[in-house]
């Protein structure tokens, strides 16, 4: 999890603009995924920043798991800074 932030920041450096994005669908954040390290169910939530992805994240090992294109979304999805159309969950 504590890579995430500068990786995000090197991604938005190199992209063109934002992208409005579709919203997640709701049902998959009643979806289960187990820790690739310690085997314990990971928390399925909101992506805390903007992004409109659900993620999964597991507190005991720090570790954030995206599906195959969520970094992207994350790192194309509206700044708050940019105004009122900004996405937020």
């Amino acid at each position: 999890m504590q890579v995430l932030q500068p990786i995000l920041e090197e991604l938005r450096e190199s992209a063109q603009s934002s992208a409005v994005q579709t919203p997640p669908d709701r049902g998959d954040l009643k979806r289960t995924i187990q820790c690739p390290k310690c085997h314990r169910r990971m928390d399925t939530h909101f992506y805390a920043g903007p992004g409109n992805v659900i993620v999964d994240t597991c507190d005991v090992c720090e570790l954030l798991w995206l599906d195959r294109g969520e970094l992207t979304r994350i790192a194309r999805a509206p700044d708050e800074s940019e105004g009122e159309d900004s996405l937020r969950f």
